[in-house]
């Protein structure tokens, strides 16, 4: 579970600027942390160290700082104790000595000196004295290791700073830590590649700060594209204050909503000029069948003439809806459904077909247009109807949440159907009457009304259509 919800973070975050400068900047951290620590360990030899080794610099370690801090004058102390953390090692020591010489001065806790003279350290200091220090470095160092006394010997002359050092008496070891690779491995990483992934996440922080700056930027210009009205795009994304990567896009959007818009506009003065003119010569048309004989074959002529009337009125009415507007005016939902109901009962009851109407509370106020939303319920209830067989009952169903259902039990609607059923031109049957243009209406209106209108099977038979309002965006 955990793998797949690191891909699936991944997967998500590599969309992102930031996501990627993250990615980035973590393979440039691992292959940082690779490159100076993981490559020179794996060469090195690094095993568990003997316990005398361990002891050995432990003890070397604390004489060195002593020696150091009297080369750089930082303590004038004649002696010198090992410190508290080896009260242990001088418990089980009791034999241990030492002996140093440091800048010319000499310490020690009694012992003779039993290498300096053998090993001629003391001819190397008297040469050293008669040549440049400055171009002179000698050094040498090497554990003692004598019948179970083991000691060390250390020897520098190098730079204007000579010292020599010797102990020995150690016959209880200390316990060294049991993982020294590790320790090493942090040093490493530490000490090399602290600076270098510091850096790497100081220019990820600055480099992430200027993305987030612009990013607001960026979402700025994104609200104002989401506020567009798709049939109004005059509208043009602000261009001041981008950055100069950002901006070449946001020109070439700005473009192209202006040549869409200017192609828009010349369609929709296409169809609404190609539905007025239509109207004279249909209405026309229409008084002439009117003077002919009766017959089989006029009343044939004058229902296909009422069917492009009825066309060519749906298509002015669509052009008429337009984009989203400001209802001032309040409507009471229930009473426009009444309306509809009164109107279209009628219609109905010569198709036996039967209206009901239920409603949650006698009244539902909400702002609108009262004229569209009769228009988009009077749509539904036709549809249902045609739908409906004789002895059927279509329901109107309107709630206090601003919702009307009309529901029908007629055939129902294939699942393949359904998702666009609200297109224009788009009928079900193919071959049934209506030129596939009220359900587009429908939800035209509805979304002039920050609406939305879905369908759905109902359970037992029939489709049940939904009209939502959403009262808090108007």
């Amino acid at each position: 579970m955990t793998r797949f919800l690191t891909l699936g973070f991944f997967r998500q975050i590599h969309h992102s600027m930031i996501g990627q400068m993250l990615i980035l900047t973590l393979v440039f951290i691992s292959a940082t942390i690779y490159y100076i620590a993981y490559l020179p360990i794996s060469d090195l030899n690094v095993t568990e160290p003997s316990p005398f080794l361990y002891t050995n610099e432990k003890v070397r370690r604390e004489i060195r700082e002593f020696m150091d801090a009297r080369h750089e004058g930082k303590t004038t102390n004649k002696s010198f104790q090992l410190s508290g953390s080896l009260n242990e090692f001088k418990q089980n020591n009791p034999d241990f000595s030492y002996f140093f010489i440091v800048d010319g001065e000499t310490f020690s806790n009694g012992r003779i000196p039993r290498y300096y003279s053998a090993l001629r350290f003391d001819d190397i200091d008297k040469i050293s004295r008669d040549v440049n220090k400055s171009n002179l470095c000698t050094s040498y160092y090497d554990s003692i290791s004598n019948k179970g006394d083991h000691g060390y010997i250390q020897y520098s002359n190098c730079n204007d700073y000579g010292f020599y050092l010797e102990f020995s008496g150690i016959k209880v070891a200390m316990t060294p830590p049991e993982s020294p690779l590790w320790a090493f491995y942090q040093r490493m990483v530490v000490d090399v590649g602290a600076n270098l992934i510091l850096s790497a996440a100081g220019v990820f922080i600055i480099t992430a700060v200027i993305l987030l700056f612009n990013w607001r930027l960026m979402n700025k210009v994104a609200k104002v594209a989401y506020s567009f009205n798709p049939k109004n795009l005059h509208q043009k994304l602000p261009e001041k204050g981008l950055p100069k990567e950002v901006l070449p896009l946001v020109q070439a959007v700005n473009e192209m909503l202006s040549r869409i818009d200017e192609t828009q506009q010349q369609h929709n003065f296409f169809l609404s000029t190609a539905a007025h003119e239509m109207r004279t010569p249909l209405t026309v048309l229409r008084t002439r069948l009117e003077m002919m004989d009766e017959g089989s074959l006029k009343e044939k002529l004058i229902d296909d003439v009422r069917r492009l009337s009825h066309l060519v009125n749906q298509l002015l009415r669509l052009m008429r809806i337009g984009g989203p507007k400001n209802h001032e005016h309040e409507i009471d939902l229930v009473q426009c459904c009444q309306r509809v109901v009164k109107e279209r009962h009628l219609l109905a009851e010569t198709s036996g077909v039967k209206l009901c109407l239920d409603v949650e509370q006698p009244a539902i106020i909400m702002p609108g247009d009262e004229g569209l939303i009769e228009v988009a319920i009077a749509n539904l209830v036709d549809n249902a109807v045609s739908f409906s067989s004789p002895g059927q009952t279509v329901t109107l169903n309107v709630k206090t949440d601003y919702c009307v259902s009309v529901r029908d039990h007629g055939p129902g609607i294939p699942l393949d159907k359904l998702g666009n059923l609200f297109e224009p031109f788009a009928k079900f049957p193919p071959n049934r009457n209506g030129h596939g243009l009220g359900l587009a209406i429908v939800k035209a209106i509805a979304q002039l009304h920050s609406g939305s209108v879905s369908v759905e099977n109902a359970s037992g038979s029939g489709a049940r259509f939904t009209l939502q309002f959403h009262t808090s965006s108007l």
